[in-house]
């Protein structure tokens, strides 16, 4: 059975070279997933907005999205890898952030489905836009499947960071932290 970064992270980074091609559509499914977790609430939208409109705010919201975490998180975790001494092609290191952030896929499909599906049964939560929170068992749900997606992230960034940057795992660990640790942290002080 052929790895994957999802369940078997050591093997993938050490016996493929991710491409960035492949990356780069990871994170933009990503982008547009999560952004798309919106659509449902369109109608509670202050401005008048169009199908065609809707679907073009997706898009480049997603895309803008992706690109601002990804260019985020290559940077960081090639200048904290530099420092405890790191090398490697910033290339490499973008293509393995980029196949790392699946679970983040998984995660805004989860809960974009879940928005959904909830809209389409007529059993959406109303959020208005000066209140801009959802009912305290959707924001529970999206803490838990957000904690346990950046978790999941930051063990594989551990393999992807050694992969692309010739660290030992310990040291490719700590920095996997230090870059997941904001986004864990956002999430679970959501619940406050």
């Amino acid at each position: 059975m052929p790895s994957t970064p999802l369940f078997a992270p050591d093997e993938f980074f050490a016996q493929r070279s991710p491409s960035l091609a492949g990356a780069a559509i990871i994170l933009i499914f990503t982008g547009v997933v999560a952004v798309a977790s919106a659509v449902p609430y369109a109608d509670q939208s202050p401005f008048e907005v169009t199908p065609e409109a809707l679907v073009f705010e997706v898009l480049i919201g997603g895309l803008i999205g992706a690109a601002a975490l990804w260019t985020i998180w290559t940077v960081a975790v090639y200048f904290l890898t530099a420092i405890v001494g790191g090398t490697g092609s910033i290339a490499r290191t973008a293509a393995n952030i980029g196949w790392a952030s699946l679970p983040l896929l998984l995660r805004s499909t989860i809960s974009t489905l879940t928005l959904w599906v909830l809209a389409s049964t007529g059993n959406a939560p109303p959020i208005t836009m000066t209140q801009m929170q959802p009912p305290s068992w959707l924001l529970l749900f999206n803490v838990l499947t957000g904690v346990i997606g950046y978790v999941w992230i930051g063990y594989l960034l551990t393999y992807a960071i050694r992969d692309a940057r010739n660290l030992d795992i310990r040291r490719s660990a700590g920095v996997a932290g230090i870059v997941i640790i904001i986004p864990l942290l956002n999430t679970a002080l959501s619940l406050f």
